[in-house]
């Protein structure tokens, strides 16, 4: 093998975390556990009222940019459905709460119309609604070279900085009365969890989508705040059921001689 080559080979590595600007190893979601189910719960899908989803026609690189990686899923208006996706698995993963799926419920109650079998409608204690409030997405590079790795050049080493926030509400339907409200925001530099390990994304190993993008650090930030909001949901109205609570991040450190 050429020198070069192996250089190259070698580096790959360093050059993706850097790109990605993550940290990637083995991670369970990290979500509350409770012994048993307390409510049944219904997930609303979040709408985005971001500035970024009213864009209809895209006209700056950054708009343009998180429009091109989200352009696999939906669109940026599309969003919501992947991090309602991602919450429901969020909330199964607690144990906390039974999930209804009033979509599900419907298709049963046409197929067993045909057979005369009628199908109750499911009791919901609470509802969860809420909007994307704040979704950024913005890229960095520069040239990595001039001495540093002689034998191949400038390397250009991009970074991307993703922002997600989102508002959420639960509300019992049968009082209207609102039993928690909060916002949540998380940012790809500051962010605890990560990626989750290398094997999340698509139908990983969590079960459900826990990605909502082509970018790692857009759907970091998504993950971030899902866990977020599964945990604040199940310590405000299951608290009396959780057996195990996930331990605290640990901040990561940097690597010696990186630069600054």
């Amino acid at each position: 093998m050429k020198r070069g080559v192996f250089i190259l080979l070698a580096l790959s590595p360093i050059l993706y975390a850097q790109e990605s600007g993550t940290k990637v190893e083995e991670r369970q979601i990290p979500v509350v556990k409770c012994s048993e189910p307390t409510h049944s719960v219904m997930v609303m899908e979040l709408d985005c009222k971001a500035n970024a989803c009213q864009q209809a026609n895209p006209g700056t690189p950054h708009i343009a940019y998180l429009y091109e990686v989200l352009s696999g899923s939906g669109g940026v208006r599309g969003i919501g459905s992947g991090i309602t996706t991602m919450l429901v698995s969020a909330l199964k993963a607690t144990n906390c709460f039974r999930i209804v799926d009033l979509e599900q419920f419907e298709k049963m109650k046409r197929l067993l119309a045909a057979t005369g079998q009628q199908v109750q409608p499911p009791k919901v204690d609470y509802v969860i609604s809420g909007s994307i409030t704040a979704l950024e997405l913005e890229r960095s590079g520069g040239a990595l070279g001039g001495g540093f790795i002689p034998i191949l050049g400038a390397i250009n080493v991009r970074k991307d900085r993703a922002k997600l926030g989102a508002d959420i509400n639960v509300i019992n339907p049968q009082t209207l009365e609102v039993a928690f409200s909060k916002s949540f925001n998380a940012d790809s530099e500051r962010s605890s969890w990560g990626l989750f390990g290398a094997g999340w994304g698509g139908s990983g190993a969590g079960g459900g989508g826990w990605s909502v993008s082509k970018n790692l650090s857009l759907d970091m930030v998504a993950r971030d705040v899902v866990v977020q909001v599964a945990n604040s949901i199940a310590e405000k109205l299951a608290s009396g059921k959780i057996v195990e609570r996930p331990a605290p991040p640990q901040k990561e450190k940097r690597e010696e001689g990186a630069s600054n």
